[in-house]
């Protein structure tokens, strides 16, 4: 999933705009509102594989219908075959997104029951969030090994044809693993409740809100830095080297560092190990606004670091969530697990879609020219949109998860308390 979804971030955007002759505005258009419609079906997902019953349970059913749909949609983009229109693209990838969601929103929902156990979560979303850095690097250095060796791969066709063949054939025996290995719990519920009944439990449910203010305001950081790096690369740095060289430095980091805040997570908790992972990203971060033509090793050192603070993003968050859920089901009886991860999907994904039209919007207003040939002022928006802006979010997701009060302690206290109305 990590190959297919680092793919599109990346590849998709610049081949089908500079190799097929699509608009890029179109392209850019099309991509946005694929994701906008999750706002539909990401809650929708949510809702209804938390109410699925079935001999193979409530997670596997969506997995086993949306995994097929992915997986093609990822041929059909990565390998367009004849006439390539704006409308194809819009299709398949409304497809993908689809598929995407299908699997997705279950597939977590399913990884935050696997464990009640405070360090067992944290280290079954350690492992996965490894997973998912391990899925990007191969996306990475793949295509370049490949032309190495066999001198196929260097276009951006022929890295998107390796990377498709690779994440079809081993996404087919991973999901097939998947449900048929893994055992799926049973529901931990006593009752029922209405959709309306469930966003009033949720609105009450404190720690989730501030946890999911803090981890989108983190979020803001890559949404804005991403659709303007290759600028920061080429136009601050000035350096000619293949995007993948820095996309690598910084992925080596983050594989380093999910492996780090999880550790260090078992030994002061959740909330300290992420705290300590985004102050190293607010000291780190302004760096970015000192460098200029030449940086381009203090650049990589700086990326690297970055990418191991980073690395508490994903699995850290994972853990957290699942404790939250926890207050819900003892709140309401209901075990919701898939809306909230659904509810935390789509308010990801919609400050993702704000950050990065934010992000390139400031170097409009300072009439920023993708091209080159930039001032002194166009070359400070850009690392005021690289790295300025994002510092802030940082500094401000700190502040908001400081007074997180779901410590080790009183997520044992809500457990006793669900075990014994089980009992």
């Amino acid at each position: 999933m990590a190959m297919a979804a680092f793919s599109m971030a990346l590849f998709v955007p610049v081949f089908y705009a500079r190799d097929l002759g699509l608009s890029l505005g179109v392209v850019t258009v099309i991509l946005l509102l694929a994701r906008w419609t999750d706002l539909l079906t990401d809650p929708l997902i949510g809702f209804l594989s938390d109410r699925t019953r079935s001999q193979w349970g409530r997670r596997k059913p969506w997995i086993l219908a949306g995994a097929p749909i992915m997986l093609l949609a990822v041929i059909q983009l990565f390998t367009p075959r004849g006439e390539v229109t704006a409308p194809r693209l819009a299709l398949w990838t409304a497809v993908l997104w689809l598929g995407w969601t299908m699997v997705s929103i279950p597939y977590y929902a399913w990884g935050a029951e696997l464990s009640c156990n405070y360090h067992r979560r944290t280290r079954i979303a350690t492992w996965r969030t490894l997973s998912n850095a391990t899925g990007v690097l191969i996306a990475l250095s793949l295509p370049l090994a490949s032309a190495k060796l066999f001198d196929y791969g260097g276009e951006l066709r022929e890295a998107l044809t390796i990377v498709a063949v690779v994440a079809v054939t081993t996404g087919g025996v991973a999901f097939t693993w998947l449900l048929t290995r893994v055992a799926e719990p049973a529901p931990l519920e006593v009752r029922r409740v209405t959709a309306l009944e469930g966003l009033r439990f949720m609105w009450r449910n404190g720690p989730f809100k501030r946890l999911l203010l803090a981890f989108t305001l983190a979020a803001v950081g890559p949404a804005m830095a991403a659709p303007v790096f290759f600028f920061y690369l080429t136009q601050v740095i000035e350096a000619e080297v293949p995007v993948s060289l820095p996309l690598l430095v910084f992925y080596s980091g983050h594989l380093l560092g999910v492996a780090v805040w999880g550790a260090l997570a078992e030994r002061i908790g959740k909330r300290s190990a992420w705290m300590t992972a985004m102050w190293l990203m607010v000291l780190c971060q302004p760096w970015f606004l000192s460098l200029g033509p030449g940086d381009l090793v203090p650049m990589l050192v700086i990326l690297f670091v970055a990418g191991a603070s980073a690395g508490s993003l994903v699995g850290l968050p994972c853990a957290m969530k699942a404790d939250v859920i926890d207050l819900d089901r003892l709140a309401s009886g209901a075990d919701r697990t898939a809306v909230f991860f659904s509810s935390w999907s789509l308010a990801q994904k919609a400050v993702a879609s704000l950050a990065l039209a934010l992000s390139l919007t400031l170097l409009a207003l300072f009439d920023f020219q993708p091209g080159g040939g930039n001032g002194p002022i166009q070359i400070w928006a850009l690392k005021v949109s690289f790295a300025g802006i994002p510092t802030l979010c940082y500094a401000a997701a700190l502040l908001v998860i400081r007074p997180y009060p779901l410590t080790e302690e009183r997520h044992r206290h809500v457990l006793r308390q669900l075990a014994a109305r089980s009992a």
